[in-house]
C-alpha cells in the first residue's frame, strides 16, 4: 500500500488537526528544520524557571515556600521532560498519525461504511469541543497563576509597608538578583518569568492534547474494527449468512494496524506516563502538607498546579481504561460471529484477530503499571500514606 500523507482525508475525518496546527508552529510537525524553535523556547524557560530553582534553590527555609516550590518544579518537569520526549520521538509519532490516518480511510469510505464515517466525524467534533477548552485554560492558565501575587506586591509597596517583601509567583532564586525586595529586580524577574511560563502553559496544551488524543483515536480505531466485523456475515438465498474472504482479509490488516498504533503509542507515553503518576503522588503529599501547615493567597497557586496533575492523571487513565476495553471488544466481535459455520480459509483470518485480542491490550507506565481506572485509585491511596509517612516525620524533626 503506498504511503499516506495526513490532510488527505476530508477535514472531518483528519487526525487531530487543531493540534498538528500548533505543533507545527513550534516545529514538531511538519518541515524539520523548524524544529529549532521548539528548542529555543525550551532553553529559554528551562534557563528561567527549571536551571534556577534546581540548582540555585528556592530561597526560603519555610517549610510552606519549600514545598511550594517543590510542587511546581515537579509540575514544571511533568511539562518539560515528556515535551523533550515527544521532540525526540517525532519518527513515532508521524508513524502514529500515518496509522490513524491509514485506518480512517480504509473503514469510512463506500456506502456499506457510512456508519463508520459518522463515528469519526462525531468524535472529532467532540475533541474539538474539549481542545477549545483546553486552549482557553491553558491560553489564561499562566495570568491567573501569576497575576495575583503581582497585584498583592504593588498593594504592599504603593502603601508603604515595612518590610517590603515582594510576593513571587514561584518560590525561587534567580541568578543572584534581589527579586524579593528590590523594585527592579522583582520586575525583571517577572518579565521573563510570563514570557516563560506562558510557553510552559503552551506546551501543556500540546501535552495534554496530543496524549490524550493518541489514546482516544486508538480506541475509536478498535470501535470501528469491532463495528465492521458485526456486519461482516451477509444474508444468503438458502437464509444462511455468508462473509467475503476480501472483506475480511482486508480487516486483519486493518486491526494489525491499529494494534501497530498501541504500541508506538506505548513507545512514546510510557515515560510521560510514569512521571505524571509520580509527580502525581508527590503533588497530593505537598499539597496536603501546605495545607496542614498554612491557608494563605499561595495556596490558589498550589491548589491550581495539585487539580490539573490530578485531572491529567485521572483523564490518561480513564482513556487508557477505554483504550483496553476497545481492544478486547474486538475480540468479543468476532467470537459473536458464528465463525464455525465458516470454511477453514475464513478461519484463518479469525484465527489471527483472536490471537492478537488474546494478549492484554494497554498502555504501560515504563512496563511497571499500566494505565488504567484502577491505577488512578491506588495512587491516592498511596499518596495519603505517603502524606501521614511525611507528616510523621516533619512533626518530629
Amino acid at each position: 500500500m503506498d504511503t499516506i500523507q495526513w490532510g488527505s482525508l476530508p477535514e472531518e475525518l483528519q487526525v487531530m488537526p487543531f493540534n498538528l496546527r500548533l505543533m507545527a508552529r513550534v516545529g514538531l510537525w511538519g518541515p524539520r528544520f523548524r524544529v529549532y524553535r521548539f528548542w529555543a523556547l525550551f532553553t529559554f524557560g528551562t534557563m528561567v524557571i527549571l536551571f534556577p530553582k534546581t540548582v540555585l534553590g528556592i530561597g526560603s527555609d519555610d517549610v510552606t515556600a519549600i514545598c511550594k516550590g517543590l510542587a511546581e518544579l515537579n509540575f514544571e518537569a511533568s511539562i518539560y521532560i515528556p515535551m523533550a520526549i515527544f521532540a525526540l520521538k517525532r519518527d513515532a509519532f508521524e508513524r502514529v498519525v500515518q496509522g490513524l490516518d491509514e485506518v480512517f480511510r480504509e473503514v469510512s469510505f463506500g456506502e456499506e461504511s457510512k456508519d463508520c464515517y459518522n463515528m469519526i466525524r462525531e468524535q472529532n467534533v467532540k475533541i474539538k469541543k474539549f481542545f477549545k477548552f483546553l486552549v482557553v485554560y491553558c491560553v489564561y492558565g499562566p495570568f491567573a497563576y501569576c497575576l495575583p501575587a503581582v497585584l498583592i506586591s504593588h498593594w504592599r509597596f504603593w502603601n508603604s509597608f515595612e518590610p517590603m517583601v515582594f510576593e513571587l509567583p514561584m518560590e525561587q532564586n534567580f541568578y543572584g538578583l534581589q527579586i524579593r525586595t528590590n523594585f527592579t529586580h522583582y520586575h525583571i524577574f517577572v518579565g521573563l518569568s510570563m514570557v516563560a511560563y506562558s510557553f510552559c502553559g503552551f506546551m501543556s496544551l500540546i501535552k495534554i492534547a496530543t496524549m490524550c488524543f493518541m489514546f482516544k483515536y486508538n480506541s475509536l480505531c478498535y470501535r470501528l474494527i469491532a463495528e465492521k466485523i458485526r456486519k461482516l456475515p451477509q444474508p444468503t438465498d438458502d437464509g444462511s449468512t455468508k462473509v467475503n474472504i476480501g472483506d475480511l482479509e482486508k480487516l486483519v490488516e486493518v486491526h494489525r494496524k491499529a494494534y501497530n498504533v498501541t504500541e508506538l503509542i506505548e513507545d512514546i507515553c510510557q515515560v510521560p506516563l510514569a512521571l505524571e503518576f509520580l509527580t502525581c503522588v508527590i503533588f497530593w503529599c505537598l499539597s496536603m502538607i501546605y495545607i496542614s501547615k498554612k491557608i494563605d493567597f499561595n495556596l490558589i497557586n498550589v491548589m491550581i498546579i495539585f487539580c490539573l496533575s490530578l485531572i491529567e492523571t485521572f483523564g490518561c487513565s480513564f482513556l487508557g481504561s477505554e483504550l483496553a476495553e476497545e481492544a478486547e471488544a474486538v475480540g468479543k466481535a468476532i467470537y459473536d460471529l458464528p465463525w464455525y459455520e465458516h470454511s477453514v480459509e475464513l478461519q484463518r483470518f479469525y484465527r489471527l484477530i483472536i490471537q492478537r485480542t488474546q494478549r492484554p491490550t494497554g498502555i504501560t507506565g515504563v512496563k511497571l503499571f499500566v494505565v488504567q481506572r484502577t491505577t488512578f485509585a491506588s495512587v491516592i491511596q498511596m499518596s495519603y500514606s505517603y502524606y501521614l509517612v511525611l507528616q510523621d516525620v516533619l512533626n518530629n524533626f
